[in-house]
């Protein structure tokens, strides 16, 4: 059996970072990446990884999340 990647614990520390975080309207995630709307990406992707926890191919939902939450811990 595989480890998950993420747990509630790990969606509960976003979802609280993500709730108290000013939120950009865009930001460039990646080079050449740019998110346009933060609020609507920040809530889709928390969507999917509770509806999906577990399951590898969505795995990349969390790992936005964080970089995202690193680059705004950064910023402030």
């Amino acid at each position: 059996l595989c480890a998950m990647k993420y747990a509630d614990k790990e969606i509960q520390e976003l979802e609280e970072f993500f709730k108290n975080a000013t939120l950009p309207d865009s930001i460039e995630l990646f080079h050449s990446t740019v998110i346009t709307d933060v609020k609507a990406f920040v809530h889709s992707h928390l969507q999917i990884i509770k509806l999906r926890q577990g399951v590898p191919v969505f795995e990349g939902f969390y790992d936005r999340l964080v970089l995202l939450k690193e680059k705004l811990s950064v910023n402030s």
